[in-house]
């Protein structure tokens, strides 16, 4: 049995595909894709292959959502968002030889593909009938459908004269190694904040308690990541002698004095024992505009392989770019091991002071969970030619050139719908460094 795998790549609403032009054919359209090799670990392993060998591409969470099934050949489709593309990374042969002909990329609504000749057929009716519905499934696999929710967090400090209790993580995926205030976990549907606190006392401590109140609410945002809403509470009594109940996400237990915490306490938690400690009701926390070196850390805590910066470069009002025949991107880098987010900036060229933009996660080629930091700055004047090359100029696919862009021109631009959301709210920040 072959296998193959298929990708209906979404750049906003609209997917991304293949015109086939072949000698003595008619023009077709394909999905990016193809077949699984012996050194695929998954199926999902072999998709981000294929998307890096014949785009370049990286993409965020993949979904199936469609399965071929001919003689001797089963094909899975996925649905995926485009995070970024670069065809200079393109190493499929097929785009290598000319002689097999021509792959023009494309982006069609998933509607209109009954008006092309998809191959294979059954693909395209599965396009045009649930293909308008994909983006807001994929939404909702990455991020909280419908109103916003924020994550509750309930700490209950335990003190004991002048000490709080402190436990350090391990196995979460999430600050493993750093030091946590012990209780804590997340308000659940149905349940009281206070009822949260006696349930985390018990499951992960072993004790009972009562007389809790509400010490102090804070607003927290990680930097470059989502915001949640934290209630610090204390107990007026305490039953039974705390204990590691769950040594699977707990390396150890230990009490420290209020004002000489650990030095890697997480940022969140320090704060709010802090506060606490400061008599303090309430406070905002990590919605400053995060610097590259809080970025690069929490990216680390938050256990992701890898870290991609993208630059938004301003001069006047033109954006730069790097392009070549078919495609327009913001120029990025990849964090090597043992460098800064600052110098993997100055790696993409000269600029002023660059100011955090957004953030995004994607899945790299070969499977390791990546964040694409994006900065905005202003350009000096040696960047880049100020004159545009002409279309003859652009090159061919993975030679590409740096140009810059009008900011009136950007609806027409070639970037791909997540670096044009990147732009635009760069653009929109009035507290960007280089902002008119």
């Amino acid at each position: 049995m072959r296998h193959s795998v298929r990708a209906l790549l979404f750049d906003g609403d609209e997917i991304v595909l293949f015109k086939r032009l072949r000698p003595g054919r008619e023009p077709y359209w394909i999905t990016p894709g193809g077949g699984v090799e012996p050194g695929d670990a998954s199926l999902e392993s072999a998709l981000r292959r294929e998307l890096d060998e014949e785009l370049g591409a990286i993409a965020g969470p993949a979904l199936r959502v469609f399965t071929l099934v001919e003689p001797g050949h089963l094909g899975t489709v996925f649905a995926c968002r485009l995070v970024s593309m670069d065809l200079s990374r393109r190493s499929g042969p097929e785009f290598l030889e000319p002689d097999i002909g021509v792959h023009e990329i494309q982006r069609v609504r998933p509607e209109k593909a009954r008006e092309l000749a998809l191959v294979p057929a059954e693909l395209g009716e599965f396009l045009a009938e649930a293909g308008p519905t994909l983006p807001a499934l994929l939404d909702a696999a990455a991020y909280a459908h419908g109103r916003f929710r924020p994550v509750v967090d309930v700490h209950l400090l335990l003190l004991d004269e002048g000490r709080v209790l402190l436990g350090r993580r391990q196995g979460t995926g999430y600050a493993d190694g750093e030091w946590q205030i012990m209780p804590s976990g997340h308000l659940e549907e149905g349940e009281s904040v206070v009822g949260t606190a006696v349930r985390e006392a018990r499951e992960e401590l072993g004790v009972e308690v009562a007389g809790c109140e509400v010490a102090h609410v804070m607003h927290h945002r990680n930097a470059g990541g989502t915001a949640r809403i934290g209630l610090f509470l204390t107990a007026a009594t305490v039953t039974g002698t705390p204990v590691n109940a769950e040594p699977h996400k707990c390396a150890e237990l230990a009490w420290f004095p209020l004002d000489r915490l650990p030095e890697r306490t997480v940022p969140y938690a320090r704060a709010g024992i802090e506060a606490v400690r400061a008599g303090s009701a309430f406070s905002l926390h990590g919605w400053e505009r995060p610097g590259a070196r809080d970025l690069g850390a929490e990216a680390v805590r938050a256990g992701f392989s890898e870290v991609t910066v993208c630059l938004v470069g301003r001069r006047g009002d033109a954006v730069l770019v790097l392009s070549d025949a078919e495609t327009d991107r913001l120029p990025s880098a990849v964090v090597r091991p043992g460098e800064g987010v600052e110098d993997a900036l100055t790696r993409l060229g000269p600029t002023g002071e660059a100011g955090f933009v957004g953030a995004d996660d994607y899945v790299s080629a070969s499977g390791l969970s990546g964040r694409r930091l994006a900065f905005t700055a202003p350009l000096p004047d040696e960047t880049v030619a100020t004159s545009f090359p002409a279309a003859d100029e652009q090159g061919a696919p993975g030679e590409a050139v740096r140009r810059l862009i009008p900011i009136a021109s950007l609806d027409a631009a070639r970037l791909p719908h997540s670096e044009r959301l990147l732009v635009a709210e760069a653009l929109g920040r009035p507290d960007a460094p280089g902002s008119p």
